[in-house]
This record gives structure tokens, sequence and C-alpha cells, in this order.
């Protein structure tokens, strides 16, 4: 009994210990829809659905991802359509 206390006094700060926060990652702003579209070539949307808009009315199918398009909004989205810097 005594040797099952001690193993478990000794493994108890292992188990609650836990893991290290994780640090934030790092977010790239983007000033211009020349510098977006040199790591995103279709534009960014803010949703599938703005996304779906856009490919109806003609634009390449951008990236979806809400995240950079809200680090992007409003200067690169003129016409609020829910996708920066989109392309023909």
């Amino acid at each position: 009994m005594r040797a099952l206390l001690a193993a478990a006094a000794v493994a108890a700060p292992i188990v609650l210990a836990g893991p290290a926060a994780a640090e934030p990652m790092p977010t790239k702003t983007f000033t211009s829809c020349k510098q977006l579209r040199a790591e995103y070539s279709a534009g960014i949307a803010k949703n599938a659905k703005a996304a779906r808009k856009a490919v109806k009315k003609g634009y390449r199918k951008p990236l979806v991802c809400k995240r950079v398009y809200l680090q992007v909004t409003p200067a690169l989205d003129p016409n609020r359509n829910g996708v920066a810097c989109e392309v023909r």
C-alpha cells in the first residue's frame, strides 16, 4: 500500500502539470491587394456563401478564411461583398 501511495505521489505532479500554453499565431496584415494576392492568388472570402456568390459572378474561387478576411477589411473590400481582392 505504501509503495502504491509513493508511486502516486511521484506521478501526480507530472499529470497535474499539463501542457504549456501555446503561443498565439502571429498575424500578417496586408495593406494592398498586390500583397494579399501574392499569398492568396484568388483573394480571400469571409465565408463559403460569399465565395459561392463571387464564383457565380464570374470571379475565381477565393480561399475561405474569416480570420484573414477580418484583418484586411474594409480597405481591400470596398464593395462589401465578403470577398477581398477578388480576381476574374
